[in-house]
């Protein structure tokens, strides 16, 4: 098992120049688009040629040889979603030496120009009945992430369908669910954060500055063992979110270099669900859900243990997305 990030976004269907006038995901002129995602995205993701996605390479990955070959997609007419995995390569444009991940790192073969090197990622696009919002959530490895991929694939397929409509994506942040985690998760920990430390704070921490250098500083504040961070420290980060003041405002903490600009990310559970919610000095929250899947003897998720973990999540929302 290992830890990988889902990111959330909403979208949505809007006239061209006219982000306002949003369409009924299952009568956009007369067209369901999870039927017609069901029906087609598929091929549309194989035969996209790179031209279109910043000459990287897109397929559904599919297991099994032969006869037996099949593609890894999954759909649910009572929850109208569509999830599988989507293989991205990449190019470069470079011809590459690939080594042994050894000391010696011997050379096994070297990787041609035009020939890309792929990796699965697990997605799921949720069309909700009767809304004009829709959700997708994406895996992220680490660095590595599909967001920008992903949600040009879909554009194009809209404007294939409807020249004169578009799709809006948006970050997945609903207040409830921010306040909900902020106020009944268990923090995993705090964390003050400032990105520069001012010329003074460097010279008295450090006993020297180097001309033009910068130094960022960081602070965690973590429960050992069972305990746990007290209710009313929870109260006073709700108070300062709805009041968008600094949380940290103590002369132990301005004596190393943190105040009311520093950043603040909190890592709360919630339902086996845990999120990290970024407040930063102007309280904008940045959530990231953290789950837990099997992995494959490639080293990558298993689909049927990550989406169990995505569909738990949107039911966790409890917003009737699924």
């Amino acid at each position: 098992m290992e830890d990988r990030k889902l990111e959330v976004y909403t979208f949505n269907i809007h006239a061209k120049r006219k982000i306002g006038e949003k369409a009924i995901l299952n009568n956009i002129n007369g067209t369901d688009i999870y039927l017609k995602m069901k029906k087609d995205l598929a091929n549309f993701i194989n035969e996209l040629a790179p031209l279109y996605i910043d000459q990287k390479t897109c397929r559904i990955e599919t297991v099994g040889t032969g006869k037996n070959l099949k593609s890894i997609l999954k759909f649910s007419d009572q929850n109208r979603y569509i999830a599988g995995k989507i293989a991205i390569g990449e190019d470069d444009g470079k011809e590459q030496d690939v080594v042994k991940n050894n000391k010696k790192k011997d050379k096994l073969y070297t990787k041609s120009i035009g020939e890309s090197i792929e990796r699965p990622f697990y997605f799921i696009i949720v069309c909700p009945l009767e809304n004009n919002t829709g959700y997708i959530a994406i895996e992220r490895e680490g660095k590595h992430s599909i967001k920008s991929v992903l949600t040009k694939i879909i554009k194009l397929f809209i404007n294939n369908l409807f020249g004169n409509l578009d799709v809006k994506f948006k970050n997945f942040i609903e207040d409830d669910i921010i306040r909900m985690y902020l106020e009944q998760g268990d923090y995993n920990s705090i964390i003050l954060s400032r990105n520069v430390l001012a010329k003074e704070k460097s010279q008295q921490l450090l006993s020297a500055y180097q001309e033009k250098g910068e130094y960022k500083i960081s602070f965690t504040i973590a429960p050992k063992g069972k305990t746990k961070i007290p209710i009313l420290t929870k109260k006073k980060i709700i108070s300062a979110l709805d009041n968008n003041i600094g949380f940290f405002e103590c002369e132990e903490f301005e004596n190393l270099g943190f105040d009311k600009d520093s950043n603040i990310k909190i890592i709360s559970t919630l339902n086996n669900n845990t999120k990290t919610i970024d407040l930063s000095d102007t309280f904008k929250a940045r959530p990231y859900y953290i789950i837990e899947t099997k992995i494959t003897s490639k080293g990558f998720s298993d689909f049927d243990s990550i989406h169990e973990q995505a569909i738990k999540l949107f039911k966790d929302f409890n917003l009737n997305i699924l």
